[in-house]
């Protein structure tokens, strides 16, 4: 009797188990990315949407109203303290990133995959680098990702049950994912397929003619947060990168763009020519480009860094995966047999996500950082072929055992994805504004010497007496009229625009803690440094590329070392 009521017991938590492992998914990742999140602002875009967020004010074209509405709902929980924003703010794409490996294990279940092949599928996509890498700072892709998931869960929940309510859900879905990100956009050929299959019959067609206009209705209701901006842009807001017209910045007219051929289209790009082409010429040369940088060095390269491995720079060695990418090609072959529609559907995520995307981008030699998170949506495609591998392996005790595959991914990817006690990007642009006297005027060129300036600022309401100009926003002649009106106010320049313009101003720039300050000719050029330096970094911190790159140019210049403060 009692090994009776064990076994209808195991029986009763195993089923339990199998019946809630996506929202056990969800709490696991979500504790996994709030651990390792960024307890500040991140490089690139990160310190903007933190800013803009916080502020409501009018960050880059195309904007994301819906994802800063979110993120400033997210960091009014801080109750007024400016320390909590930006982990607030992050916490933000954590809990987006944790909801979407929940949605990867329920989507794997309703495409027929067994409770271990899913959640092998969604651990993969939780560990992955790009995922994890997203899923840690105040950025879109995570919250887009989770538009993504959401949709292709919400159209194969039609699919399965019928209920027609799920598509005006869907048509609503879809537009509120533009607001947070464009790249929402690329599952439609997917949707589009499902709900071709679904067609037949004159009656059924008629039908859903009836509810995907009204779905059509929903989608552009979910459009309607763009409103804000240029409502927000009229209100003269902290920060505003709309520019005179809402319709040019939509359609993102202040940045280049790439036609889909040639496809070496930028004229410093022709320095790079014999390296990817091998010295052939003409449409085979731009073939060869393609084939050899777009899509081996731009796309190839971030899948196996996924999936396969890649340099941990942390450790200084090569964690190699392998299993993981295995597993998603047997996933791959394994599903085209079971089921041609569904293969067919994961393969246009796969491929609108990725290839069809790399043709679209038309990626110019070089990037200015890694572009890996653009194709997350195809890596997203591979995990789910991954838990479709891991599921149709011979063995059960294989099937066990595929658990292996995440598990390395985590172990090797831990140490580079931690953010939990990194510093040196607030500490970085803590000194900028530290070494200017009051009252000045800092003259920026890149995105990572001014957004995280901007976060401090409007954020954490550091050093607010320092004007910051932004030279590709302000524009040269602005700049000059700045410079010119300056008086009695001084000038610095960052550490990126001495590199690019100091040729510009001969004999008159001065070494200030990190930054360079404008002098008259003939003043002593000799480094200067400012009480305000401080760090926070340790010896055994994680600290990234563009950081070393930062505090490379900075000891070179002063000689000093960095001291860390505790």
């Amino acid at each position: 009797m009692n090994k009776a009521n064990e076994k209808r017991g195991n029986g009763w938590l195993t089923s339990w188990c199998a019946s809630h492992l996506s929202v056990l998914l969800f709490a696991f990742s979500s504790l996994v990315y709030l651990l390792t999140m960024d307890r500040s602002s991140s490089w690139w875009d990160c310190g903007e949407f933190i800013a803009t967020g916080w502020t409501l004010s009018v960050g880059h074209p195309p904007g994301a109203p819906v994802y800063q509405l979110l993120s400033h709902i997210f960091m009014l929980l801080s109750f007024g303290n400016p320390m909590w924003m930006a982990p607030l703010s992050n916490a933000f794409s954590a809990l987006c990133g944790g909801v979407t490996v929940g949605l990867l294990y329920a989507t794997l279940r309703l495409l027929g995959t067994r409770g271990v092949g899913a959640a092998v599928g969604a651990l993969c996509y939780l560990f992955c680098d790009t995922a994890w890498f997203s899923a840690v700072e105040s950025e879109v892709y995570a919250p887009a990702m989770l538009c993504c998931a959401l949709d292709v869960y919400l159209v194969l929940r039609w699919r399965a049950t019928g209920n027609t309510r799920l598509l005006p859900l869907l048509g609503l879905m879809l537009g509120l994912g533009v607001g947070v990100h464009m790249m929402t956009l690329l599952v439609v050929p997917a949707l589009a397929l499902i709900l071709f299959t679904r067609l037949s019959g004159l009656s059924r067609i008629t039908r859903l003619f009836r509810v995907l206009l009204f779905s059509f209705f929903f989608f552009l209701l979910g459009l309607t947060p763009y409103a804000i901006i240029p409502l927000r842009a009229a209100a003269n807001p902290p920060i505003n990168e709309m520019g005179e017209s809402f319709g040019a910045y939509l359609k993102r007219d202040q940045y280049e763009k790439a036609p889909l051929y040639p496809r070496m289209w930028r004229e410093r790009d022709s320095a790079n020519w014999d390296e990817w082409t091998l010295g052939t010429e003409g449409v085979l040369g731009n073939v060869v480009y393609y084939g050899s940088y777009q899509v081996g060095f731009m796309y190839l390269r971030y899948l196996m860094y996924n999936f396969i491995g890649r340099e941990n720079t942390h450790w200084h060695c090569v964690v190699v995966f392998v299993l993981p990418f295995l597993l998603g090609l047997w996933g791959l072959w394994q599903h085209r047999k079971r089921s041609r529609v569904d293969f067919w559907v994961i393969m246009l995520l796969f491929l609108f996500g990725g290839l069809i995307l790399n043709l679209y981008l038309n990626h110019p030699c070089y990037e200015p950082r890694s572009r890996d998170y653009v194709y997350v949506l195809s890596f997203y495609a591979f995990a789910l072929w991954i838990g479709i591998g891991a599921d149709t392996l011979p063995r059960r005790w294989w099937r066990w055992l595929a658990l292996l595959a995440p598990l390395t991914m985590a172990i090797g990817n831990w140490n580079d994805h931690d953010r939990s006690h990194c510093h040196s990007v607030h500490d970085i642009a803590a000194n900028h504004l530290e070494s200017c006297d009051p009252d000045a005027i800092l003259i920026t060129l890149g995105d990572n010497d001014t957004f995280p300036l901007w976060y401090l600022q409007q954020v954490e309401g550091r050093r607010t007496d320092v004007d910051v100009y932004n030279l590709g926003l302000t524009g040269w002649q602005e700049v000059l009229r700045i410079i010119g009106t300056a008086g009695s106010r001084p000038v610095y320049f960052t550490q990126y625009f001495y590199q690019r313009y100091a040729y510009l101003f001969p004999d008159q720039l001065r070494c200030e803690g990190f930054c360079w300050r404008l002098v008259s000719p003939g003043a002593d050029l000799t480094p200067v440094m400012h009480d305000g330096i401080r760090w926070n970094i340790t010896e055994r911190e994680y600290v990234d590329r563009v950081s070393e790159k930062f505090l490379a140019s900075w000891q070179k210049n002063t000689g000093e070392a960095i001291k860390s403060q505790r």
